[in-house]
């Protein structure tokens, strides 16, 4: 059985760390920025759900197309038959037409088809490329808080950045942050779930890819926390 990622679960996931966040660090802008990751999981469910269905108008267009065809290729094969004198050549002409209009309706129903996965494409790769923003907004907001300043005496300057956390608050405040970006991978991962097209499948890698070295860098700064924290006095 096919276990499938439930975009709903994904969407709850989030919520609850945004409130979460905003327990532990109210007047955080990280809270800020998990709630758009909300806002854009909640769109994200809508726009994968979108791709995933057929684009029915699209297709009635290549029924209605191949249907034109097929009665003009008849109405061509009717009229030589109902000739009192079918020549060698009006049969090769019969065959050569019908030939071509065969090759027209192959043509025409590829081409159409190709624009429906073109449009999911783009849909999707425009989305993913949203994730990858806000992957790297929440890099951003992890830059500043450097381990290597916890439980020593700092020379601050004027342009230094405010230090108010302590060794468990900047903790909680890194692992919050490789949280939402494996939730950003995971909301990727959602539009290649029931739409199979490789230019978005590498996307979702290309995207899931970023957010883990993102988070693997802050992953060593906790690792040079908790090595301090734990360190004899």
């Amino acid at each position: 059985m096919k276990v499938m990622l439930e975009s709903k679960r994904v969407i709850a996931t989030i919520e609850r760390l945004s409130w979460r966040i905003k327990d532990r660090f109210p007047t955080s802008d990280l809270y800020e920025v998990c709630r758009h990751l909300h806002e854009i999981a909640q769109q994200t469910e809508r726009t994968a759900t979108r791709i995933a269905r057929p684009v029915w108008a699209l297709r009635a267009v290549i029924i209605a197309l191949s249907a034109a065809f097929l009665i003009a290729m008849v109405a061509i094969l009717i009229h030589y038959e109902t000739e009192d004198s079918v020549t060698l050549f009006g049969l090769v002409q019969a065959v050569d037409a019908g030939a071509n209009l065969l090759i027209l309706i192959t043509l025409g129903v590829a081409f159409l088809w190709s624009i429906e996965t073109r449009i999911k494409r783009s849909r999707a790769i425009r989305a993913i490329n949203d994730l990858r923003d806000i992957g790297h907004v929440i890099d951003m907001k992890q830059l500043t808080k450097d381990p290597d300043v916890i439980g020593i005496q700092t020379h601050a300057t004027t342009h230094s950045p405010q230090r108010k956390l302590d060794a468990f608050g900047m903790g909680r405040y890194l692992d919050y942050c490789t949280e939402m970006l494996s939730l950003t991978s995971k909301l990727g991962y959602l539009y290649v779930e029931n739409f199979h097209d490789t230019e978005v499948t590498n996307a979702a890698t290309e995207l899931e890819n970023l957010c883990s070295g993102l988070a693997s860098r802050i992953g060593q700064k906790i690792v040079i926390l908790q090595a301090r924290n734990h360190a004899p006095a």
